[in-house]
């Protein structure tokens, strides 16, 4: 690799406006408009518990409202039945329980939090029915210490925690650091350019020049990866401290990720521009649009077309660089385990490098008759 070209390729970056805009800028932009957009929607609200009264006209079930403190899911009050229906006419609780003839719950309209209690209900008279009829026909049981030992909530499933904040919105900005790395395929596409000679008078008078063009090629590459992936840092740390998104505490395997995602996005343009023989204005534009595709697949613009994709079609997003890098970082903020970022962070590089060695064999083979 050759230094003074790196170092001027990296300044020619450093001075393109469009580059600047669309590798740099851009993605600062986006995120400042999701910022905007989801700040609000992932907000946590504290649960209030539901309003219920208890009429202290007929006899409740024993045990009935200690169960419903228990649960820390009801404000119990203790009142009349004519008092209850003042409270429930005025909307100042979700519904009041009487005991007449059975356990009834009165209420005005259905609702989340109606529901919350006739499901209690329902669940407590099941349990409950179920404890007398075994009683009844066992009594010996009541000395055996059966309701001390009955359990009535066996859990069958173990809760185990995946990451300390789960915030479903940060897909969207995993997507655009995906987009932040593709987006320097069209620098890629350029930097070939550069080095066919049939494509300008810069890229001819660089043939003819002492340094072989793989060297030119790869040392225009490099400075792309590196402008690209300062452009990401940049871009993770204005959102994770000016905009306060919680990335998690594994920032250096999400740092690498996007190492090997600079790297690859380079390399799938400069294919891309050895492949297709059409003006490089037009190579680019194309480029430009298939890596916001790509983007839109990992779920940048709709979260759900990631797993729409991953469950209609997963060998797309086991080919498409975006959703990799997504799906890397999607694993490493809601996983203890790092099987699935691995397997993500292999299947970019190899990407990666088998457009590398494609370019490279193609790039090697062409021959110019005179320039």
């Amino acid at each position: 690799m050759s230094f003074l070209i790196f170092k001027y390729s990296f300044k020619s970056l450093l001075k393109d406006k469009m580059a600047l805009f669309w590798m740099l800028c851009f993605p600062l932009i986006l995120s400042t408009f999701f910022n905007l957009a989801f700040s609000n929607l992932m907000s946590n609200e504290s649960f209030e518990k539901v309003k219920i009264a208890i009429t202290t006209d007929y006899a409740m079930p024993e045990g009935l409202d200690n169960t419903m403190n228990e649960s820390n899911l009801f404000d119990l009050s203790y009142t009349t039945e004519t008092e209850a229906k003042e409270l429930l006419s005025d909307k100042k609780i979700t519904g009041y329980i009487k005991n007449s003839n059975e356990l009834e719950l009165v209420i005005l309209s259905s609702g989340l939090n109606q529901s919350i209690v006739k499901v209690f209900l329902d669940n407590y008279i099941q349990v409950s029915t179920t404890i007398y009829s075994i009683i009844d026909g066992n009594p010996q049981l009541i000395q055996m210490g059966f309701l001390e030992n009955a359990s009535f909530n066996e859990k069958f499933t173990e809760d185990t925690p995946a990451s300390d904040s789960m915030n479903m919105i940060v897909i969207y900005y995993f997507a655009l650091l995906a987009m932040t790395c593709l987006l320097s395929a069209v620098a890629g596409c350029n930097a070939i350019s550069l080095v066919q000679a049939n494509q300008s008078t810069l890229a001819a008078r660089i043939n003819v020049a002492p340094t072989h063009k793989l060297k030119a090629f790869l040392s225009m590459i490099s400075a792309t990866i590196c402008f690209q992936f300062l452009s990401v840092i940049i871009a993770i740390t204005y959102i994770t401290q000016v905009l306060k998104v919680e990335f998690g505490d594994k920032l250096l395997h999400i740092g690498v990720l996007c190492l090997v995602g600079c790297f690859t996005g380079p390399m799938f343009g400069a294919l891309f521009g050895l492949l297709v023989k059409l003006k490089a204005e037009v190579k680019e534009m194309l480029l430009s649009n298939i890596c916001m595709v790509m983007s839109f697949l990992s779920g940048l613009m709709v979260l759900q077309m990631k797993y729409i994709v991953q469950e209609k079609a997963p060998i797309i997003a086991y080919i498409n660089p975006a959703n990799l890098i997504t799906d890397g970082l999607y694993a490493l903020y809601y996983y203890d385990t790092f099987e699935r970022y691995f397997l993500n962070l292999t299947l970019l590089g190899s990407l990666g490098v088998l457009f590398c060695t494609i370019s490279i064999m193609v790039l090697r083979r062409q021959k110019y008759a005179s320039i």
